[in-house]
């Protein structure tokens, strides 16, 4: 099983740009070759932060049907004032795409697309994003479904080229982890409310989850003792205490039900008002 559906999604962000490339020598061809895999080492594009969209449409299979009303919830105009949770929310967003895909709802493809677009340019992929994005919109509306998970496999090298030329490693992590964490949630509820000892076993992913831990610890410090951070981070890692607790077998339903409560509130953290150090606003 690949990490739930999910990462992914953050995938799709970068949506496709055309590469010209000139005539090159078998030499020069290999040194650039080295060059990319060097660069995808360093900035983290890897199996967990870029897996196959192939694979990614097979995992989500499992989760159907997709709890539509869940994702109309999504507010599509919101914008945020940092690039942390931009970038968190820009990969949720992608997950939402990939399930308005699966349950082949063509106004919700529409307005995914449409939000991208506009999220992207706070995190300079919109030139990027804007053609392939807006390819996506025009299959969405025809409503032909093989053919746009067809476009979107053919995106992948794309993808990866995208934010191997950002050189923003955190963006990339923080896009990925987004995706990853809103198809957890959605995941989460689709078993609590239908549960089976297969789906459980999809959500416990733990080396995902030590991934993203990880990748969250070596934060700058500003950032990482933030309200914000520091509400992913506790609740990330109480799921994972969660989900191995099982040992070798598939999370409990009771387990699940509380991996849901968490992963909720770490979506609604994600999504929350902070002010300009980084602390969320609480609600009057």
């Amino acid at each position: 099983m690949r990490p739930l559906l999910l990462t992914a999604l953050a995938a799709v962000v970068a949506l496709s740009h055309t590469r010209a490339q000139d005539v090159a020598s078998p030499e020069e061809v290999e040194k650039e070759a080295k060059l990319d895999d060097y660069a995808r080492e360093e900035l983290g594009v890897n199996e967990l932060t870029t897996p196959s969209i192939q694979g990614l449409f097979n995992d989500l299979e499992q989760f159907k049907p997709v709890p539509i009303s869940l994702i109309e919830k999504t507010d599509f105009d919101r914008t945020y004032n940092n690039r942390f949770q931009t970038s968190l929310n820009f990969g949720a967003l992608i997950c939402d795409g990939f399930f308005a895909v699966v349950a082949e709802q063509r106004g919700l493809v529409e307005k995914v697309g449409r939000s991208l677009l506009r999220q992207a340019k706070s995190l300079a992929v919109g030139q990027t994003l804007s053609t392939h994005a807006n390819s996506l919109l025009e299959i969405g509306q025809r409503g032909d479904w093989a053919e746009l998970k067809l476009e979107l496999i053919k995106t992948q090298e794309d993808v990866e080229d995208a934010m191997i030329e950002l050189r923003d490693e955190e963006m990339a992590h923080m896009v990925s982890l987004g995706g990853w964490l809103r198809g957890f949630e959605v995941g989460c509820i689709v078993t609590a409310d239908n549960y089976t000892p297969q789906r459980a076993a999809g959500l416990k992913r733990l080396d995902v989850m030590d991934y993203y831990l990880d990748r969250l610890s070596t934060l700058n410090p500003r950032l990482k003792n933030t309200d914000l951070c520091t509400a992913i981070t506790s609740r990330l890692q109480t799921i994972r205490a969660i989900a191995a607790e099982s040992g070798d077998s598939p999370p409990t339903e009771q387990d699940v039900k509380r991996m849901r409560d968490l992963a909720i509130e770490i979506n609604d953290a994600m999504s929350a008002r902070v002010d300009d150090s980084g602390q969320i606003i609480k609600s009057e």
